[in-house]
């Protein structure tokens, strides 16, 4: 026999012993019993890495995430000097902000209790654990192509840690152009002895880049990690980390076919798909996303920490995400967007098979996604002497 006709002959195989194992794992049980194969649980869902991958052109050290943290945490990167990053991601909410829609520029306070009238026009992503984004459901990621924010427009944490501060509602603001924001935030940093010293200690040289800056925050952002679940434990062979309405629930999670999209550790497939959120009455036009309402699946690790849900927070709890899906698969079209029609949504959604009783159990399962040990380490002072987070009060 030839080498191609049987590496195709292989393939074919192979294939079709996946195609078989899915078939088995969704008609395995009878109709009132919940199954628990945990190395069938593990084709969809397994333990986050303990350690995240590192570009080979920006290694990390602990010197270079200390300083990419006092530049997280230091207004002086925004047009106006009274936004930092750490403004809409901060460690009491999970780093996220716990609202709706963001807060941008001209705002005062943080988290849940900044006030201000320019919105960022979406709910802010937790950074935990986002260099993990693009992970596979074999636990394997590269950092130079880990898609980022809601509609996947930057790939690598070094690539999105420079986007905000082009935006004028996030961190630019109208004061300074787009064009030399950049030059003008490396002149600032470069006028402050401070940070010249530290850049030095990291780099080598006390030269400041834009590509150093990045850098520095992508390390920072690259320590915060919760992979200490107890999912995860349980996954890792301790059977009493989870309960068993969380071990239901796993099961069921995957059952009803959440997992299609919530996949890998990340609990995300990283793609772009349209379920037709509602627009949030908050913004003056409609977001259409990537141009039809689609948006990246967002990870479901420490959702307790980073309500509310969806791209424009329009669900404050996780029932009422629960309550949309299950509205959506049994073709109730008044839940969804009015500039989307049923047949646009996506077919894995439109195709969930929402068990009446497993609700509670998901919820109780996403819940075993917590893990709230990560750094929560604020900077007593920045360099710059601005005020640490951003502007607190007016």
């Amino acid at each position: 026999m030839q080498k191609a006709e049987l590496y195709f002959r292989s393939k074919y195989l192979s294939t079709c012993a996946i195609i078989l194992s899915i078939i088995v794992l969704f008609n395995c049980c009878d109709d009132d019993e919940i199954f628990n194969p945990v190395m069938d649980i593990e084709n969809f869902i397994s333990p986050l890495p303990r350690v995240a991958p590192v570009p080979e052109n920006n290694p990390l050290t602990s010197e270079k995430a200390e300083l990419g943290r006092l530049l997280f945490w230091d207004p002086v990167l925004s047009g106006n000097k009274d936004v930092a990053c750490a403004t809409c991601h901060h460690p009491g909410q999970g780093y996220a902000d716990g609202l709706d829609i963001s807060i941008g520029i001209g705002g005062s306070g943080l988290g849940e209790s900044r006030k201000g009238t320019v919105l960022a026009k979406r709910n802010a992503h937790t950074v935990l654990n986002s260099a993990f984004n693009g992970i596979d459901k074999d636990g394997i990621t590269y950092p130079l192509n880990s898609p980022m924010f809601w509609d996947n427009r930057a790939m690598s944490l070094e690539e999105q840690a420079l986007l905000p501060i082009l935006s004028k509602e996030e961190m630019l603001g109208n004061a300074i152009h787009e064009s030399v924001i950049y030059d003008t935030i490396v002149g600032r940093l470069s006028a402050i002895p401070e940070y010249r010293q530290v850049f030095k200690r990291v780099f080598g040289t006390d030269a400041i880049n834009i590509d150093r800056i990045a850098n520095a925050i992508a390390s920072f952002e690259r320590t915060l990690i919760t992979s200490n679940s107890p999912f995860d434990r349980y996954l890792r062979g301790d059977r009493s980390a989870m309960t068993p309405q969380q071990i239901d629930g796993m099961n069921a999670f995957v059952n009803v076919g959440c997992a299609a999209c919530h996949s890998g550790p990340m609990f995300s497939d990283f793609k772009l798909h349209t379920l037709g959120i509602p627009d949030n009455p908050k913004l003056p036009d409609t977001d259409d996303g990537n141009g039809n309402y689609a948006f990246r699946t967002p990870s479901l690790r420490n959702l307790s920490l980073t309500a509310p849900y969806m791209h424009n927070g329009m669900h404050t709890s996780l029932m009422e995400v629960m309550n949309f899906y299950e509205e959506i698969s049994e073709g109730d079209d008044h839940v969804t967007n009015d500039h989307v029609n049923r047949n646009e949504i996506a077919p894995l959604a439109r195709r969930l098979d929402m068990e009446d009783d497993a609700t509670n159990e998901i919820i109780a399962f996403i819940n075993a996604l917590n893990d709230p040990d990560f750094d929560r380490a604020i900077p007593v002072k920045v360099p710059s002497g601005l005020q640490v987070g951003g502007k607190i009060s007016n």
